[in-house]
């Protein structure tokens, strides 16, 4: 419980931090920075509006406990599944090269112990969930390739803190070496225990308060269940952080997590800011400002030689380099865990209080930049990327990413022509793939998940591996012969780099690409996209449809509609009067806004004369040609029979286009 004394300080110190908030969002600081700076003016080295630190951090850990159980319930299993043996190799090599490099380092430079510099080593190698999860969120990069990967690789870090907790006492040498076997095998049966009862109890606990109807019964069971669990691990020798992220993560396929997720989230913010604020405490200004040059020094280090090594990490499981790079960048910062396990060694003697300040000042610092440097990595990495090859070039020992391409799929890319690529091979590219198979339309899928290529490959697809913002990928796919691109990548920077390198290619190609946000779509077409569908514009014109058809509103008035909204739309504006200018037709009729449709054996018009059709006067539209076995009829006369396989070459408004349509079709 809280006391008064304690009140008014809290009160002052999250006042401060709401100024700092407002204050320096003009700026476009990141609000963990301005939740840090908080805590540096109103902590006992500041203004002392808190005296002692530990009055607070019940209430920081309470904090994280709900951050780390909403990153469980955020956090998707399926795609973890797709690439855990990835994510399993890289981060291992990441935790482990990351302690081992700082430690060889502060061993022999800075004359500390051995014991002492594995520990830094170990305190570094962490990266920060909260802060990644947020930029990546922020910039619709959570689904992106080096988000995955990030995303997994911070999963199992929060895992070893476990383990790394357990090696704090062996390195203070309070428990012997020895023990360590044990130790490792009960965090590991703890680990087992606590997921296993998350997952055997907290859905049903759930559905049973659920039955109860009462409304403010499921929000007190999800701060039950998730500070209960968090307290179940710590009783069996976790961390509680630990033990609320197994009991998220256990939820996350469940029914209850997106409502549970909701319910929480208000709390959680207020308390796991006031673990930021508690951090920023413990932080002696004066102290780092003594040693200022040396701070600085050590957080670029730190982000240095932590992106060096995850990316090597990463590029030795095959992971493309420039997705590597993007990823590494996301992981380079020291993470909220390492203040759990330097809390540690401080209690256990082994980190001296100096070193400790030094280490914290230089923890927030790299904790700061995260934001910025989550920003430019996608644009770092592919710069990077490109020097790195121009550079194998030099010494004559390049290997181009579109080589392996070529040499794979010689027999799928060879002689291709007139052609469509489609840019990754979800399910929107399967459906794609499947559409332009059906229509007998030449296709070929450009794909970076090496796994995904491999098993459509040997079912027979047309597949190749590459990455689309390569040139050489690009080539290897005949970019240069292609009729039309189309982009289904998660990866918004990626797309637009893609846009700008093919319209340098091949500036006469149609670009239509999928993408989530209309704010993207719009920089995609000032890119250079022919067509940029948001799926946010999307999914709310059908939820539109769906419901106007559900009121009865008949269906020829729903569609102009949709149509109207559609046109009103920048990101789809190109889509409102597409052309058809074949050669074929005459120099005047090139230029109007047309459309297409094609007459079908069991269509209505089949074999009717365009008199008997009466298309004008009966839905507004007029024909101006007929395409008819590579040649043209136009003007159409009356008398003109429209075969089955005629395309007719339609103008008017979309509401006309559409009757027409239905028209042809049906006779209505």
């Amino acid at each position: 419980m809280i006391d008064h004394g304690l009140l008014p300080s809290l009160l002052l110190a999250y006042a401060i931090a709401l100024v700092l908030l407002v204050a320096l969002a003009r700026l476009h600081v990141p609000s963990l920075v301005a939740l840090m700076l908080a805590g540096i003016v109103a902590g006992p080295h500041g203004l002392g509006v808190v005296s002692d630190p530990e009055d607070v951090e019940m209430l920081a850990e309470l904090g994280i406990v709900l951050l780390l159980f909403t990153v469980g319930l955020d956090f998707s299993m399926t795609a973890v599944r797709q690439i855990w043996r990835t994510i399993v190799i890289a981060g291992i090599l990441q935790i482990v090269g990351t302690a081992a490099l700082i430690a060889v380092l502060v061993r022999l430079f800075g004359g500390l112990s051995t014991q002492l510099a594995i520990f830094i080593g170990l305190f570094v190698a962490l990266s920060s969930t909260a802060i990644v999860l947020k930029g990546l969120a922020e910039r619709n990069e959570l689904t992106a390739p080096h988000g995955r990967l990030s995303v997994g690789i911070l999963l199992l870090q929060d895992l070893a803190i476990v383990i790394l907790l357990l090696l704090v006492p062996i390195l203070s040498g309070k428990t012997p070496v020895s023990a360590m076997p044990l130790a490792l095998l009960r965090a590991l049966l703890a680990i087992g225990a606590v997921a296993g009862a998350s997952r055997l109890l907290l859905p049903p606990f759930l559905r049973l308060v659920t039955s109860s109807g009462r409304r403010e019964a499921f929000p007190l069971a999800v701060v039950v269940a998730s500070v209960g669990t968090a307290w179940l691990g710590s009783l069996v020798g976790l961390s509680m952080a630990v033990g609320a992220f197994l009991a998220g993560l256990m939820l996350a396929e469940s029914e209850f997590s997106h409502q549970a997720y909701a319910e929480v989230r208000p709390v959680r913010d207020v308390l796991s800011g006031l673990f930021f604020i508690s951090l920023g405490m413990l932080v002696d200004l004066r102290m780092i400002l003594e040693h200022l040059p040396l701070v600085i020094a050590v957080a670029a280090g730190i982000i240095g030689l932590k992106t060096i090594v995850a990316g090597h990490a990463l590029v030795a499981t095959a992971t493309p380099m420039r997705v590597a790079i993007a990823a590494a960048i996301g992981l380079s910062q020291v993470g909220e865990f390492s203040f759990i396990l330097g809390r540690s060694g401080l209690e256990s003697g082994l980190l001296p209080l100096p070193l400790w300040q030094v280490l914290l000042g230089a923890s927030v610092a790299t904790m700061v930049v995260t934001p910025a440097l989550l920003g430019i990595a996608p644009s770092l990495a592919v710069r990077t990327t490109r020097v790195a090859e121009n550079v194998r070039e030099r010494v004559g020992r390049k290997k181009r990413a579109g080589d392996a391409a070529k040499e794979s799929s010689d027999s799928i890319s060879f002689g291709l022509t007139d052609h469509v690529i489609i840019l990754g091979f979800g399910s929107g590219g399967r459906l794609m793939a499947r559409a332009l198979h059906d229509l007998g339309i030449p296709y070929l899928v450009l794909e970076l998940n090496g796994a995904t290529v491999r098993h459509e490959r040997a079912q027979g697809e047309h597949i190749i591996y590459g990455d689309a913002t390569s040139p050489e990928s690009l080539e290897a796919a005949c970019v240069d012969r292609a009729l039309a691109i189309v982009s289904l990548l998660s990866d918004p920077d990626a797309t637009r780099r893609m846009v700008r390198l093919v319209r340098q290619h091949a500036p006469s190609i149609q670009i239509i690409a999928r993408t989530r946000y209309r704010l993207e779509a719009d920089r995609l077409l000032a890119d250079g996209a022919s067509v940029a569908v948001a799926e946010e514009q999307e999914a709310s014109l059908e939820v539109l449809a769906q419901l106007l058809g559900r009121l009865d509103i008949p269906g020829n008035v729903i569609e102009p509609l949709l149509d109207v909204f559609r046109r009103e739309s920048v990101s789809m504006r190109s889509l409102k009067a597409p052309f058809a200018s074949p050669a074929g037709l005459p120099q005047v009729l090139q230029h109007l806004p047309v459309s297409t449709h094609q007459v079908e054996g069991k269509d209505w018009a089949a074999d009717r004369t365009m008199s008997e059709i009466n298309l004008r006067a009966r839905t507004g539209a007029t024909a101006l040609a007929i395409q008819r076995s590579g040649s043209y009829v136009t003007p159409v006369p009356p008398d003109e029979h429209v075969l089955p396989s005629d395309v007719l070459y339609l103008v008017g408004d979309e509401s006309d286009i559409l009757l027409a349509r239905r028209l042809l079709t049906s006779g209505e």
